[in-house]
């Protein structure tokens, strides 16, 4: 594991406790907006704790905590909404949230994954008994939910708990307001446009002896990887050098390598990649045929690479895109739609550079310092203006003691 340097000095402004189900080691989409969020708010002198459950793995090699990560319960995998998901089980957790709540005396609580199993659910009544303000974060788009249709009399009052409630992209708004009550703040995703550049980018497909698709996602069906597999046939008829790098790992990881095997050399697995801006830069197109999608990191992180993008015809993406000239969307189950629209771009490499430079364009709106800006509001108007006090340890007194 990654060695913990916690944050010191006077400049520390609010404390404020990040709750994840899903955290490193699990790879992922809320990771990743966790640990950039953090990092973000630690520049601007915040002191952030990280809750999360105890999970088996080790951490990808270019993360490095320099902020506490505490560790309540034990995570299990399930099967969920398409691919796979977790869930903290292990004895009182709502009591042991709340004395790490207490012991820390944070100034807000941000729950990353507003209503959703365990932590979810348990942390605002915890927050609540503990006197802290907390704001949740929901991250996940889906046609539909049994679950929430069964329970949503129950699932209304603790979301009632929630001091306020944000969602990543309006189609997650519009999924929840199937079925809950709620004033919804929208505010998107960010990426790290430092980390994530363009610099160094060409859009010579002949470079690397032929053009090079990327694929990055975790390997579970609602990723559709299958799609790509299939429409492989017909891009190497266009451009028989052509090679699909699949980059990710993931439960189904052996059934795609197994699917793959007709295809030969033009399909190479990476696994879990580090470096990802390099990849992004290398490749020539970002092949994204993902259904159950909220919003879309990866498309932020291909943006500010200049890497043009093919992507799945789905709410999230439609909402992030928004008529944007950066991506080409495409039925996310049609093969021949994916052969010939990957071919046409390929061949027109002028229309490559215009996606690339609209996306890094683009990418800027959603920098981790905007989007920092715009939460942080949510952290001022719920504390009542508590968020601006400093140093930290006076504000937190001065609250407690009314």
């Amino acid at each position: 594991m990654a060695k913990v340097v916690l944050p010191r000095g006077e400049g520390a402004h609010v404390r404020i406790a990040l709750i994840a189900e899903d955290f490193y080691p699990q790879l992922g989409g809320i990771p990743e907006h966790v640990h950039h969020y953090t990092k973000q708010l630690l520049r601007l002198g915040h002191e952030v704790t990280v809750i999360s459950s105890h999970m088996t793995g080790d951490l990808p090699d270019d993360v490095e905590f320099t902020y506490p990560v505490v560790r309540v319960g034990t995570s299990v995998v399930i099967y969920a909404n398409g691919g796979v998901s977790r869930i903290t089980v292990g004895r009182g957790l709502g009591r042991r949230l709340e004395a790490v709540f207490r012991e820390g005396q944070f100034d807000v609580i941000h729950v990353h994954g507003a209503m959703v199993p365990t932590f979810g659910l348990v942390a605002p009544e915890a927050a609540n008994r503990a006197g802290i303000p907390i704001v949740g974060t929901c991250h996940s788009w889906f046609p539909r939910s049994i679950g929430f249709r069964l329970f949503r009399r129950p699932l209304q009052r603790i979301l009632e708990r929630y001091a306020a409630t944000i969602a990543v992209s309006r189609p997650v708004v519009e999924a929840m307001m199937r079925y809950f009550r709620a004033s919804w703040d929208v505010i998107p995703n960010g990426v790290d446009v430092e980390y994530f550049n363009a610099r160094g980018k060409s859009y010579d497909i002949s470079r690397h002896g032929g053009p090079r698709l990327l694929y990055l996602h975790r390997l579970e069906p609602r990723n559709h990887l299958g799609t790509l597999l299939e429409a492989m046939p017909g891009i190497l008829a266009r451009h028989p050098t052509a090679k699909l790098l699949v980059a990710g790992d993931g439960p189904w990881r052996k059934y795609y390598h197994r699917a793959a095997t007709r295809l030969g050399s033009s399909v190479e697995f990476l696994g879990r990649i580090e470096n990802r801006p390099d990849h992004y830069r290398e490749a020539d197109l970002f092949l994204c045929p993902s259904t159950r999608a909220a919003f879309g990191i990866t498309l932020l992180e291909s943006m500010a690479c200049g890497t043009p993008m093919i992507v799945a015809d789905n709410p999230g993406f439609r909402a992030l895109i928004d008529g944007g000239s950066e991506a080409m969307h495409l039925p996310h189950d049609d093969p021949a739609a994916w052969a010939a629209g990957v071919s046409d771009l390929l061949d027109d490499p002028e229309r490559l550079r215009a996606m690339g430079a609209a996306g890094v364009a683009k990418a800027e709106t959603f920098s981790w310092p905007r989007v920092t800006d715009r939460v942080y509001a949510v952290y001022e108007r719920v504390t009542g203006g508590a968020a601006r006090a400093v140093p930290a340890e006076g504000a937190v007194r001065a609250r407690r003691a009314k």
